[in-house]
């Protein structure tokens, strides 16, 4: 899942260049939700929300997408994009955190030691970025972000026996198509045919679409939500940083972007680092 999110940026890029970030979330959740709902017409799905609480739902659709992308996409905008890569990679750290505070989930000194090696190894990987302005505004929203996204984890973490995957997806789904598309048919009022006639006739643009909801999206998120029902957040969330390496290398290939010495050593550390936090303790492996 994680391994998808990496190539999102690259995808993200090319559709930002015809529509505004709402337009492109209105429209990336709204074919997301009209695919989960494909996928319950197939039965091989199902949807049993009847006479459950689904208030945690509501929240965790909340926390992501919504809260989220409305942080990052701001954020990002403010922000170099080495700083961006670097407080985003504080989300395993985070969420490590949230776990053991709200789920009481055990910890390993190794899995904490790796954990902050990874985000060393994200800040290795940002070293020979173009340089930016430092945003206060930015630098919030980021932490906004991070603490959303680890919040989430946790939160998908503690629904996940009681609602299955494809469920929490769905409920996500339908908050951020729902909220997305308000927003930007808000935004668009008195500029229609730029803000959505433009885009909407773009063949990149669907191109773009169609990976980021049907892969980034439904794929993603059902991998996640299904992987926090088995994981604990520590070995789940580590995974996070993996995405850097991904967008690392589908910019050098697409985009021939350098690849250097840094990002070689930091793509190192970021492996080492998850393969080292889901090691089984010799305990668990006995």
């Amino acid at each position: 899942g994680y391994a998808i999110f990496g190539f999102s940026f690259l995808f993200s890029k090319q559709a930002l260049a015809v529509a505004t970030p709402f337009m492109l979330l209105a429209v990336r959740f709204s074919v997301a939700f009209a695919v989960l709902n494909c996928l319950l017409f197939t039965k091989k799905f199902t949807l049993s929300l009847k006479g459950k609480n689904i208030k945690p739902l509501l929240l965790l659709g909340t926390l992501q997408p919504i809260l989220y992308f409305i942080s990052e996409s701001f954020g990002v905008r403010l922000v170099a994009t080495s700083f961006v890569g670097i407080i985003l990679a504080l989300i395993p750290v985070v969420s490590v955190l949230f776990g053991v505070v709200f789920l009481k989930e055990r910890v390993r000194v190794l899995q904490v030691v790796c954990i902050f090696l990874s985000v060393g190894g994200v800040f290795l990987t940002t070293q020979g970025q173009a340089a930016g302005g430092f945003s206060l505004l930015g630098f919030i929203l980021l932490l906004v972000a991070v603490c959303a996204s680890s919040a989430f984890n946790v939160l998908s973490k503690k629904t996940s026996a009681q609602f299955t995957a494809f469920e929490r997806t769905y409920v996500m789904f339908a908050l951020g198509c729902t909220t997305f598309v308000t927003i930007a048919l808000v935004q668009s009022i008195g500029n229609v045919h730029e803000m959505i006639v433009v885009p909407l006739t773009s063949g990149s643009f669907w191109l773009s679409v169609g990976f980021l909801a049907v892969m980034s999206s439904v794929g993603a998120f059902l991998m996640l939500n299904y992987a926090m029902g088995h994981l604990s957040v520590a070995e789940a969330s580590v995974f996070g940083n993996v995405t850097t390496i991904i967008s690392i290398i589908a910019g050098v290939i697409v985009l021939k972007e350098p690849f250097g010495h840094y990002q070689i050593a930091g793509a190192i550390v970021i492996i080492a680092s998850v393969y080292f936090v889901n090691r089984p303790s010799r305990t668990r492996s006995a």
